[in-house]
């Protein structure tokens, strides 16, 4: 009798084993983040989470009749998207307030990003139409396609960052088409961000045949649980 039980428990072990195995294997990757595009967000004085925001898993594409923060942007239509690989953000129409007789301009930005299934690197880049900085006594012109990391000062005003990108220590990726620091502040300004993982956060399919599988193992945890109440009960018992 013990032979038959210690067999039945072996049994339904293996089947959890099993089942569970590939049902884990079925899931997307574990803990990530969701990619992410989105038109702006600040922090400082003026804070503002993320506007116009689309996520993946979650919602997009995400559009927005404009990503205004009071006090400190105005825009156009924002639109933003999120897949398993990508995201993107483009905003238009942006006038960003740096001081009362200061702004940065631009028709329209855009940034992106996408991880390389086949390399694993995860990459980004920024476009700006028509950006500049007006102030009293000048105009400064912003690059159209900066490199990575492109930084403009504008003396006693702000530093600008085109093309900001940096990496999380798990290999996410986030970019900023730009990135502004008041001087003499904690605010700052981001517009038209995307975030990319590196990793394919799509789900992996159930491959054919893998269903019976995964069944087994439910009923082998079912059956763990069962043979675990009656050991329990023949040994409150035996105890009685």
């Amino acid at each position: 009798m013990k032979l038959a039980k210690h067999g039945f428990i072996k049994a339904a072990g293996a089947l959890a084993l099993s089942g569970g195995v590939l049902f884990a294997a079925a899931l997307p990757a574990a803990a990530a983040s969701p990619n992410t595009g989105y038109a702006a967000s600040a922090g400082g004085v003026i804070s503002a989470s993320p506007v116009g925001q689309a996520t993946f898993p979650g919602t997009s594409p995400a559009t927005v009749a404009h990503a205004n923060i009071t006090g400190l942007l105005t825009t156009g239509v924002a639109h933003a998207t999120a897949g398993p690989t990508t995201a993107t953000s483009t905003v238009n129409g942006i006038t960003a307030l740096l001081t009362a007789i200061s702004a940065l301009r631009a028709t329209s930005v855009n940034s992106s990003c996408r991880f390389n299934t086949n390399t694993g690197a995860v990459t980004g880049s920024a476009h700006i139409s028509n950006g500049r900085v007006t102030r009293p006594g000048g105009t400064t012109t912003l690059a159209s396609n900066p490199a990575p990391n492109t930084v403009v000062g504008i003396p006693g005003i702000a530093t600008i960052t085109l093309n900001r990108q940096t990496t999380a220590g798990d290999g996410t990726l986030t970019v900023q088409a730009i990135h502004v620091a008041v001087l003499g502040s904690t605010q700052t300004l981001d517009i038209g961000v995307s975030v990319c993982n590196a990793a394919n956060l799509a789900p992996v399919p159930i491959l054919p045949g893998m269903t019976t599988p995964i069944t087994l193992g439910a009923i082998g945890l079912l059956l763990l649980a069962g043979a675990a109440y009656q050991l329990s009960r023949r040994r409150q018992g035996a105890a009685a």
